[in-house]
């Protein structure tokens, strides 16, 4: 039972270990105003293993970086940092943030989270110091760091603890990123957002979820996914000609964004959208979103793949003729299907025609002999998108009452 007559500070006697872990759940910035009360606690801030900047809690810029100077400058260089987080919305000169990131590398870091806006400087870029990325303690990192480059030669040692890994605006200079991919052997994350890459080569046969979102490839280079044990796929950067998926055999949920199927020029290898679908034709959940302006069975789909586990298919595309006889065809080849969905992406018509969301549940039969449920969305009483429900309606040998007549506004 606890003396409630006990006087005295008894959190100051606490070890200094103990004191380290409760002052790293708040920001460096409440951690060091712990020092003013008493000189017992003056010193304590300077040895937490965690540094937390926020830019919201600083009046001004010069506040900041004062306070990030100096929490660096007061902390001996055989002190562990397990987390160095930034999150800055305004310019920070990129030798700050240089500077920074090597002193965490210094200092075996395990976990990184950058937010800053480009910095200033004669080219408006930086480079991620390869410190960081040879940093063997280091298990998490995220960079938000617009413009900025990552540089990573063959044959250099990646950080060997690396499971997770967020770049949002980086730069690739050459096959620099894919060499560093490579170089994780137990990456298991992976989330590329906004970056561009002269070439991008994905190689990690530990990673299990893996996104890349509105990144720039050069037209004419190829992207190429090698991932066994990957079980979540996003991918919406939009390029699709020489973009091959393999050895995705664990994959479960995936979607995709592309915005133009046409062939490339003779000067290039042939390709078909059927070198993209090869490697998710394992998913169960697949969302495809096309917003170009033909899909081909003859041109795209000569080489579909089989969909043996596919159970839920979502379609977002530009609804016509041609898009028609395409996803019949696909839909050969997902036997095992239960809920088809299609989005038409035609905004147009929810000004010259009504807005029509049609749905049909437990159908039996026909060619989708396992669909249960059939969602279609935005569709308008144009002749090919009647075609497209009669279509469904005979081979999913819907009942007689689920006619055309029954489509409704939602």
């Amino acid at each position: 039972m606890v003396d409630t007559d006990l006087k005295g500070d008894t959190i100051s006697e606490l070890p200094d270990a103990v004191l380290h872990q409760i002052l790293s759940f708040l920001s460096t910035r409440e951690a060091a105003r712990t020092s003013v009360l008493s000189t017992r606690w003056r010193p304590l801030w300077s040895a937490v293993p965690s540094l937390h900047f926020y830019q919201e809690e600083f009046p001004r810029r010069e506040s900041l970086l004062e306070l990030v100077e100096g929490a660096w400058a007061a902390r001996d260089a055989d002190v562990t940092i397990s987390t160095f987080r930034l999150v800055v919305s305004e310019n920070i000169d990129r030798c700050y943030v240089r500077r920074w990131l090597e002193n965490a590398a210094e200092r075996n870091v395990e976990e990184v989270e950058i937010e800053v806006s480009v910095g200033s400087g004669d080219d408006g870029s930086g480079i991620v110091p390869d410190s960081l990325f040879r940093c063997q303690s280091l298990r998490s990192v995220k960079l938000v760091l617009p413009l900025w480059k990552v540089v990573f030669d063959d044959g250099a040692v990646g950080p060997g603890s690396l499971t997770t890994m967020h770049l949002k605006g980086i730069q690739s200079c050459k096959s620099s990123l894919g060499t560093l991919i490579s170089s994780c052997p137990v990456l298991q994350e992976l989330r590329l957002e906004d970056c561009y890459f002269d070439l991008l080569k994905i190689t990690a046969n530990e990673l299990k979820w893996l996104t890349v979102s509105r990144c720039i490839f050069d037209a004419y280079n190829e992207v190429v996914i090698s991932t066994p044990k990957l079980l979540s796929f996003h991918y919406t950067s939009g390029k699709a000609q020489g973009c091959f998926i393999r050895d995705m055999a664990n994959l479960v949920d995936a979607s995709i964004v592309l915005f133009n199927l046409s062939l490339q020029n003779s000067s290039v290898r042939a390709w078909s959208v059927s070198e993209i679908f090869k490697g998710l034709s394992h998913a169960s959940s697949l969302t495809i979103t096309y917003l170009g302006n033909q899909l081909s069975v003859e041109e795209h789909l000569q080489y579909l793949p089989i969909f043996l586990n596919l159970k839920y298919l979502r379609l977002n595309i530009l609804f016509s003729r041609e898009c028609m006889e395409a996803i019949a065809y696909m839909l050969k080849h997902m036997p095992d299907l239960e809920i088809l969905v299609v989005h038409n992406e035609l905004v147009w018509y929810s000004i010259i025609e009504e807005h029509i969301w049609w749905t049909s549940k437990e159908l039996t039969g026909g060619m989708l002999n396992r669909l249960k449920e059939i969602q279609l969305g935005n569709f308008g009483s144009s002749n090919h998108e009647t075609e497209f429900i009669e279509f469904l309606v005979k081979n999913g040998r819907i009942a007689q009452d689920h006619d055309g007549s029954s489509l409704h506004q939602k």
